[in-house]
């Protein structure tokens, strides 16, 4: 019952809303300075694995977190994409 609740109240099934709450928690991490591996920012996060991870960041974000990442450092050093 909840379940159905929740998705007609925010459109989404709790479980994809969740995981998103946790890529956008990813992307922030990503943009932080710290460098944290990726693999333990996946299991941090709640993914099963560094690939699992990496497959819903792709989906939901077009990238890699590899590549989120080397974008947030050339925005913090004021470099942009040619």
């Amino acid at each position: 019952h909840l379940c159905r609740l929740f998705k007609e109240e925010t459109g989404l099934p709790i479980h994809r809303y969740l995981n998103q709450l946790r890529l956008r928690q990813a992307l922030r991490d990503l943009s932080s300075q710290e460098e944290t591996e990726l693999a333990v920012l996946a299991v941090d996060l709640g993914f099963s694995c560094q690939s699992h991870f990496t497959r819903a960041f792709r989906k939901e974000f077009g990238v890699s977190p590899g590549e989120a990442r080397r974008r947030a450092q050339d925005r913090r050093r004021g470099l942009t994409p040619t």
